[in-house]
């Protein structure tokens, strides 16, 4: 007796699904499936402070050796990609809400930690990903 499975996998910054056929024998796939009107692509999409100010753009997902999301690069500045900088920040740092379309993704850092973070230029070498170290004390 065979049985039908739904994979999603992160392809390109975005949650495809399909079908593929598995053996009753074969071990059952860990693999949690995803409506596709409950997934969304995230790459390209715009990222905003925590006060909704528009910063950059979301351009790369950096994952560890098991598929996890480990950060996120984004596109800070510039005009037609002249004066852009590229920084990988730490994925614990968004906050995603997809139900919102003018703030889906939104940056937990200040514009201060942002411009201290070394840019993100080559995608072959090891990034360096930064998070807030400590929570962001409140204006005076």
């Amino acid at each position: 007796m065979r049985r039908t499975a739904i994979i999603a996998g992160f392809a390109t910054g975005l949650l495809a699904a399909s079908v593929v056929t598995a053996d009753e024998s074969a071990p059952p796939n860990p693999v949690q499936s995803v409506a596709p009107e409950e997934a969304g692509a995230i790459l390209g999409q715009r990222v905003t402070d925590l006060d909704g100010k528009d910063i950059g753009r979301l351009v790369d997902v950096l994952v560890d050796a098991n598929g996890q999301p480990q950060a996120a690069v984004i596109d800070f500045g510039g005009f037609m990609g002249v004066g852009n900088r590229k920084v990988a920040v730490h994925w614990a740092a968004l906050h995603f809400t997809p139900a919102d379309a003018s703030h889906k993704i939104a940056l937990d850092m200040t514009q201060d930690q942002i411009k201290a973070t070394p840019e993100f230029r080559n995608p072959n070498r090891a990034a360096s990903v930064v998070s807030p170290a400590e929570p962001i004390p409140p204006s005076p």
